[in-house]
Order: structure tokens, then sequence, then C-alpha cells
């Protein structure tokens, strides 16, 4: 199933407060055009595989729904859900955030 993928203000906010952090604080601004890149390229990727990953278990992830699930990207966690057709992604944060 081809899916949707759309993005709560939360998750924009989240992408655009870590690449501004990696271009302003680590003054890295190509490091935050690839980083930008590659974190579209893996979200991109739920278009097609977004039900091939687990539900989670972990609580900081299911508060987002309970059939919220997540991936990784680098050092980080992306949040979502799916809804029919669309992946609707809620937020992008560090992994260490996310109790094991």
């Amino acid at each position: 199933m081809k899916y949707v993928i759309k993005f709560t203000p939360q998750a924009n906010k989240d992408i655009r407060n870590i690449t501004t952090y990696i271009k302003t604080k680590l003054y890295a601004p190509l490091t935050a055009k690839r980083f930008l890149r590659g974190i579209y390229t893996k979200i991109t990727e739920l278009e097609t595989t977004a039900d091939a990953y687990a539900i989670s278990s972990y609580k900081e992830v299911l508060i987002y729904g309970k059939n919220a699930r997540h991936i990784n990207y680098k050092n980080f966690t992306i949040i979502y859900t799916i809804h029919n057709h669309i992946v609707l992604v809620h937020r992008m944060i560090h992994g260490t955030l996310i109790k094991k």
C-alpha cells in the first residue's frame, strides 16, 4: 500500500529546530543540509514501508496513540501513526529521550 505522508506542526518544528541547531550552534551548515535531506529520505520511505514497523511498546511513543510506531534516523527517533492511507509524523526527538 502507498501511504501519504503528513506532518504535525510539532514535527515540522522539531525538524526545523534540529537543523537550526546544527547550522548555528555547531556551525555546520552543510551538515544541517545533509541531515535535512537524509531525514526526509527516511520519512519518504514510510510511503511504502510504514506498516512494516511494529507498534511501539515505549510509553514515550504511545502517548501519540495506541498504534504509534517509530523509526530511527541517526540519533533521532521519528514517531508516527497510520490512519487509513495516511502516515502522520508526530515528532522527531533525540533517541536518548526514549526509555528502553
